[in-house]
This record gives structure tokens, sequence and C-alpha cells, in this order.
């Protein structure tokens, strides 16, 4: 397995390695090639975002003084944006488990459409333990990097398509010193299809793996978007549901690596369900 790079702030060598880091490397080698979600870069988005992506890589590579600083200035207003919801919005609770009474070391899981709501309940109610988030290593995922640093979450670079095993086994490091990891189980695409990683965490290291729901009334709707999402707007409603935590032993085949990802699906839908109950919104809401 290769090794975090030096770009990302991140090491990874060979005296760090635990338990937990070389069943990552295993696991990674069971669903090699296996991963029917695998998908090539972009894929699964639209149009108007994968074309907002390519502009967003190409001022990057050829003008990065000007993307820092855009992205640093696009980070500062979402995170006042997410101050100001904390302090106007209510916050409804829901699930088998209270927001947010989960133990250390806990792995959480999402859909990618359900950040901006996570992100505001992060806000509006802080967990006791620290959490550590997965963002991508895209241009997009520069500015969602400076806005979690902002809110006090620890931020490890990568996904599914650059350097996503890497960083499940720095996320896996983390989670031994009693931090909890949060990742959104789709990213990448495509929406509402759970990808390995967290179950792959969750089994590497032992820990209970939690699934979240998080929906918002009213909402910004960005139906352009590829996941979706919506996006909530001062003096509404959000809710925030935590379903009942699913252990696992190390994985051994690639079969039982299926089954917990299906499991994880079915555990983010029902918690989805759960928050639109809550809510009073209606399946086609998300549509």
């Amino acid at each position: 397995m290769q090794r975090i790079s030096h770009q990302n702030g991140l090491y990874l060598t060979g005296d760090e390695e635990t338990a937990a880091t070389r069943n990552i490397e295993a696991i990674a080698a069971l669903v090699a090639g296996k991963d029917h979600l695998a998908s090539a870069p972009g894929q699964h988005r639209k149009l108007f975002t994968r074309t907002v992506d390519q502009v967003l890589l190409f001022i990057r590579t050829y003008f990065s003084p000007l993307h820092i600083v855009g992205a640093a200035i696009s980070a500062a207003i979402l995170f006042l944006y997410a101050r100001i919801l904390a302090l106007t919005v209510r916050l409804a609770r829901v699930g088998e488990v209270r927001w947010p009474d989960f133990p250390a070391g806990s792995v959480l899981a999402v859909w990618h459409g359900s950040a901006p709501s996570v992100i505001v309940s992060l806000c509006a109610l802080r967990p006791s333990v620290p959490v550590a988030i997965m963002v991508a290593r895209d241009p997009r995922g520069d500015c969602l990097a400076l806005l979690c640093k902002l809110l006090g979450l620890r931020v490890v670079r990568g996904d599914s398509e650059h350097g996503g095993w890497e960083a499940l086994s720095v996320l896996a490091q983390k989670l031994e010193h009693g931090i909890c990891a949060l990742i959104t189980a789709d990213g990448g695409g495509p929406a509402r299809e759970a990808k390995v990683g967290a179950v792959a965490l969750a089994s590497a290291t032992g820990m209970p793996l939690f699934a979240l729901g998080a929906d918002c009334r009213p909402a910004i709707f960005e139906r352009h978007k590829w996941d979706t999402s919506r996006t909530p707007l001062p003096f509404g409603r959000v809710a925030i549901a935590i379903g009942k935590p699913r252990c696992f032993q190390v994985f051994r085949e690639a079969g039982e690596v299926e089954a917990a990802r299906l499991w994880l699906q079915s555990a983010l839908d029902a918690a989805a369900t759960d928050c639109q109950q809550a809510l009073g919104l209606s399946p086609l809401d998300r549509v």
C-alpha cells in the first residue's frame, strides 16, 4: 500500500503500523477489482457539476494562489453561515441513539447529500469527543477542508478515486486514540449507494458503526448536484438521526464486505426516512 503523501501533511511509516492498519490493507486486497461501485472520476456527477469541477481544477493547477484565496474566502463565508444557522435553527434529534451521544472511537457514516445538515448539527450541538472527517482531494474539497478546520474538525484528505485506503489507515489510527471518524458513504457517487470505506474502517478497528441521517426544512435544494443536497435556511428545522450501532469482525471474505455494505446502505436509508418523518417531508421532496 502506498503511504500518505507529504503534501497532505499526513504520514504512515512502517513503525506506525498497527493491527488496524494491517487489517485495512487486507480488506483493500479482498475487494480489489470487485467493488461494483468504483467509477471513473466525475462519472456520476451532472454536467453542471462536472463543468464547475473542471474549471476549479484548471484554476488550482495553473493559478494556485488564486485558488487558495478563493477557497479561503469561500470557507470563511460558509463558516459564518453555518454559525448563523446553528443559532437560529431548531434541532430535532431522532433515531435509536440521540445526537451526539455516540461513544469515543465511533465510525459515523452519512449520505453525501445530508452533509450540510450534519455540519449544522455539529455546530448547534457539538459532540463531546473529537471528530475527524474524510474530505476529497479534488479542488472543491480544498474549500470544505478549510471549513471543517474552522469548525474544529480534524481533516484527513482522501476519497475513492485518490488515496482512499491510505486515508482510512490514518483514520484507523485516530480511532485508536478515541477520535470519531465521519465518512460520506456514497462519496463520489452514485448517490445513495454505499461504498465499502465505512464498513472496512469499522471492521478493521473493531469500533461501532453508526448510520446517520440528516435533513432540513425549508432548504436550498440543489437539484443540479449529483447528490441533490439540501442546505438548511435560517430559522428552519434540522433533523438528525442515529441508527443502532453495529460492530463487525475483521472481514476474511469479499462476501462479508458486500453483506456489510448492503446493511449500511439500508441503515442509512432508514435513518434518512426517520429524518423526513420528523420534518414532515415526503420522499418526493428528495426527487
